[in-house]
């Protein structure tokens, strides 16, 4: 008896809420085409970063974070050419089984700069809703942790980059699921 190749994700999928962050492509038809002949969403895929779906009506980047989707940008767009047009990246939520809530990601934050930008970084935080979990000074150092919903961080690397010129260290995982109004 042979094995059944494993099952690809949809977008509603809750295989892939541990991928809350989502963009949209658009390539050619002829392209599209061509990288569903190669099977190349498994290929440009890296599990547990980001995955390529294609749910046969189009392609979106689902990422773990910020920093998955960042890096997955440019692979896809060299796999893809110059037809590939990126959508703006959202937060995806998913709703609860048993009554039908609407449930929003939210992040675990690990931020790290010098402290000379300390106060910039805690307000820009504090701005988006991350609620402070803990500080940790480090010599010349301060390390944040903090918990924010994942719509409210996106974009949060580059005010991190224009902010530290780039001198910062940025980590985020998911935390979990919750309703907006916790």
């Amino acid at each position: 008896m042979g094995t059944n190749p494993p099952r690809k994700p949809r977008l509603d999928d809750r295989a892939l809420e541990p991928y809350p962050l989502r963009q949209s492509l658009s390539v050619n038809a002829q392209k599209l085409a061509a990288l569903r002949d190669n099977a190349a969403t498994e290929w440009i895929s890296k599990p547990d970063h980001y995955l390529l779906v294609d749910d046969g009506e189009q392609l979106t980047l689902c990422a773990a974070n910020e920093q998955a989707l960042e890096e997955a940008t440019p692979l896809v767009a060299a796999a893809l050419g110059a037809s590939a047009r990126f959508g703006t990246p959202r937060a995806h939520g998913t709703v609860r089984p048993h009554d039908g809530a609407r449930l929003q990601p939210v992040m675990l934050v690990r931020v790290e700069v010098l402290r000379a930008h300390a106060a910039h970084v805690r307000e820009e935080l504090a701005r988006r809703g991350a609620g402070l979990v803990e500080e940790d000074p480090q010599a010349d150092r301060l390390v944040l942790r903090a918990e924010a919903p994942l719509a409210a961080l996106i974009g949060y690397r580059q005010f991190l980059r224009d902010t530290t010129n780039a001198r910062f260290e940025f980590w985020s995982w998911l935390a979990r699921y919750e309703t907006a109004d916790t």
